[in-house]
Formats: C-alpha cells, sequence, structure tokens
C-alpha cells in the first residue's frame, strides 16, 4: 500500500499539477492568437505554423502536468508497506575472538590479514540483532575488551573493534597465545542457557608453545557442551609473507626483521586449529582470501540460531525511485521537439 511521510501536503501537488495543465494550455492558445494578428491569411499561417494541434496541445500539457505531480510526489516522502513473515529467533551469545599479533598484519589478505577480519565482522555484525556480543583480542596474551557481553552493536561493540588497529598490534604481547584466547572466551559467557558460540579468527601461527593452556582450555569446551566453536583460519598457507613496516600516510618503508636481522615471515599454519576443533567437536574453516569470511560467520550462526515462532509484521520501504522515474520520463517526453504533424 502507498502512503507518504507528508500526506497533508497532497492537495499542494495536485493543485500545482492542474495549474500547470490549464496554465500551458492557455499560454499555446494565448500565442496561436497573437500570431492570427498578424495575418489576414489564417489558413496560409496554418499550413506553415509548426504550432502544435489541439491533441498534440493536450498531450503536452499532459506530461508536463504528470512530470510536476510525480516531482511533487517524490518530494513527499512515498512509501511502499507490505506484510511479511517475521521468524522470531532466540538471542544467542557470540564472542569474537581475534588475533591481532604482528603476522596478522601481513597482506596476502588485502588490505591485510587484521583489516579484512575486521571488516568482516563489522558487515555481519551489522545484520545481527537480540544477540549477546563480546570481544577477546589475543596475541601472546589475551584481553576481553568487553566487561560484559552487549546488545549495544554500535555505541559499544563496533566502537570497539574499530579501534583494535595496526598500532594495537605492535605493542600487544608478542606471539599467538590461543589456549589462553579460549579461556578467555570461556569466561566470557553467562550462565544463560541460550546458544553459545566462539568465533576465532587467526592465521594458526602459534609462536607461544603453551599446549598446557590449549589443554585446559579444551577440557573445558567439553565439559560446557552448549558452547559451540569455530575456528576460522585466515591468510594464504602455501607461501610466507613479510611483514609491513607503514609510515603515518600508510605507505610501505620496510618490513619487520628479528633479533637477528632477518626479514620475519609468516605463513599460516592450520594444524593446531584442525586439532583444537576436532578435540572439541568444534568446526575448522579456511579461508586463504578472507572474501568468504562472512558467508563463513553467518552460516556459522544460523546453523545454532533457534525459532521460537512465525508472526506477521509490516514493512516499510522507500518508494521515490519508481515515482521518480515515471516523472522524468514525462519530463522527457515534453521536451521532444515538434514533428508539425497536426491531430485536427
Amino acid at each position: 500500500m502507498l502512503f507518504f511521510a507528508h500526506e497533508e501536503y497532497l492537495w499542494v501537488v495536485y493543485l500545482a499539477s492542474g495549474i500547470v495543465f490549464f496554465f500551458y494550455l492557455y499560454t499555446i492558445n494565448r500565442k496561436k492568437r497573437w500570431l492570427k494578428s498578424f495575418s489576414s491569411q489564417s489558413t496560409l499561417l496554418e499550413r506553415f505554423s509548426r504550432l502544435p494541434g489541439f491533441w498534440s496541445e493536450i498531450l503536452k500539457a499532459f506530461a508536463i502536468s504528470a512530470s510536476v505531480l510525480g516531482l511533487g510526489l517524490v518530494l513527499l516522502g512515498p512509501k511502499w508497506r507490505t506484510t511479511e513473515k517475521y521468524y522470531e529467533k532466540e538471542g544467542m551469545e557470540i564472542v569474537f575472538v581475534l588475533d591481532v599479533s604482528l603476522s596478522m598484519l601481513a597482506e596476502d589478505v588485502k588490505p591485510d590479514r587484521l583489516q579484512r577480519a575486521k571488516i568482516e565482522i563489522e558487515n555481519l555484525v551489522k545484520s545481527l540483532e537480540d544477540d549477546y556480543l563480546g570481544l577477546v583480542v589475543f596475541a601472546g596474551k589475551s584481553f576481553s575488551l568487553l566487561p560484559y557481553l552487549t546488545l549495544d552493536y554500535e555505541k559499544i561493540f563496533l566502537r570497539i573493534l574499530r579501534m583494535v588497529n595496526e598500532t594495537y598490534s605492535r605493542f600487544v604481547p608478542f606471539g599467538t597465545n590461543i589456549g589462553h584466547a579460549l579461556l578467555t572466551a570461556l569466561s566470557s559467557f553467562t550462565d544463560r542457557p541460550n546458544e553459545k558460540i566462539a568465533i576465532l579468527v587467526t592465521d594458526g601461527e602459534e609462536h607461544i608453545a603453551v599446549r598446557s593452556q590449549v589443554a585446559e582450555a579444551i577440557g573445558l569446551f567439553l565439559e560446557k557442551k552448549n558452547i559451540s566453536i569455530y575456528m576460522i583460519g585466515i591468510g594464504d598457507p602455501n607461501k610466507a609473507s613479510r611483514i609491513p613496516k607503514k609510515d603515518e600516510h600508510g605507505n610501505i618503508i620496510g618490513y619487520e626483521v628479528d633479533a637477528q636481522g632477518e626479514f620475519i615471515e609468516t605463513r599460516p599454519n592450520p594444524s593446531l586449529l584442525q586439532e583444537v576443533a576436532q578435540v572439541t567437536g568444534g568446526t575448522y574453516i579456511h579461508d586463504a582470501t578472507g572474501e568468504e569470511l562472512r558467508s563463513i560467520f553467518s552460516k556459522a550462526i544460523e546453523r545454532h540460531r533457534k525459532i521460537t515462532g512465525v508472526r506477521d509484521r509490516s514493512v516499510v520501504k522507500e518508494f521515490f525511485q519508481p515515482i521518480l522515474g515515471v516523472a522524468l520520463l514525462f519530463l522527457a517526453l515534453s521536451l521532444l521537439p515538434e514533428t508539425g504533424i497536426k491531430f485536427r
């Protein structure tokens, strides 16, 4: 059903289009009378005059009036209301566990592994509703950036996610301590009985071999059977990549080196992630380019989503495009040159 945001002004638009219609006919008629006043040979004037015939005048007046009407309706904010089925879904607890180690700055994934992961997490979050979100970052150690799970995506979750950048990665403890990250993620969940998912995104290149913490985390995950874990690998495992250094303008000025002055080269190693996923009953997925991350996230979440009911809801969409298109079409028709053909 079509309606307008400012329906109280509809009469103004209708009145304006009507005035334009009759004013155009009036001016054409006046022009014809003015030209006839210069010649007593009215038949000769009609033969060579390029003035439109009667029906041409009517059609052109209608086209101009219709274009004015359409443009006026666009200004009134046209909207279209429909009814659709809405599936009521139970809110979930989702904790994103994001690797911010130095290796995540490698650019085998564009713009780099870390930024790509952030972009796809943000794109996913914008499509969520009623889900409690948490955010854990980790390198040599892990930190929960939210003191509690939140429903405020824009002002809290996304604002904090956007703060995690290259500078952050260079100042956190060196390494990739997946075991500590899993333990921190576990402590982020509440005791509510709803579905819980931990989504860990990393290149899997573990520089700190703290298998005891990994084993402890695995044991806790096995105890908490209501928590599902997804290990998402990112980066090209088939080639090593250097880690660029950049100036304040984003230009590469060199590459990271180790204590011996050798260039640091990073290559994702999915073996640990596969092992953890297999033992915990979780799922491991690797995305070498980062282009499938959002799809991977969405499928993981919807796999555990519970439908609680179905109801009808009203959906309102902007409807100015079709009206504007028709108005411009009539305007174009009104500007077509006269052919001199009479419709008398």
